[in-house]
């Protein structure tokens, strides 16, 4: 960086710098169709008009969701379960997440499906079933979103993370391998 300063000078640094500062005005840019994606990010911008406000909520929720997913990641759980965490995660933090990028959640959706085949006794087990049901479902009725201003897919997903993570919070007694 040094060279490159002392070569070009310090205007190109200063505008470098002054485009990082208004990446927040510029994102409207990068997703001109908000209803199409799917993520933290979309989602708080969507609800909450004003930018700064929906960016310090993404902000906040996407710390919540890395918590939780870590702490499910260093839980007892399985490795299929805590991997459909590990993607999960990954698509409601991801910035510019559209719904084409959903492909990475099927993985999640046979590994899940596939636990609750295993643990058919489990309580956990119809909380899980309905909500890997709208995740998977929920992305359809996304075009919604332009007239909501809600994209129900997030907090699905949220919810399903959440699961995830209050699963390994506590396994359950006589559960076959989670």
């Amino acid at each position: 960086m040094i060279p490159a300063w002392l070569y070009y000078g310090p205007e190109p640094l200063r505008e470098w710098l002054r485009t990082l500062l208004n990446v927040s005005r510029m994102l409207p840019l990068f997703e001109p169709r908000l209803y199409q994606t799917h993520s933290l990010r979309t989602f708080w911008s969507m609800l909450i008009p004003w930018p700064s406000a929906s960016l310090a909520l993404y902000l906040v929720s996407a710390l919540l969701v890395s918590v939780l997913m870590v702490a499910g990641w260093r839980s007892r759980l399985s490795l299929p379960v805590r991997y459909s965490a590990l993607l999960l995660a990954t698509v409601l933090l991801a910035p510019h997440l559209t719904v084409y990028d959903l492909v990475i959640l099927a993985p999640a959706f046979l590994l899940l499906a596939d636990w609750i085949v295993i643990n058919p006794d489990h309580s956990a087990i119809p909380y899980f079933k309905l909500l890997l049901y709208l995740a998977f479902a929920l992305p359809l009725l996304g075009p919604l979103a332009r007239w909501t201003h809600v994209q129900l897919s997030v907090p699905v997903m949220a919810a399903l993370l959440y699961g995830i993570w209050n699963l390994g919070r506590k396994p359950a007694p006589g559960a076959n391998s989670i």
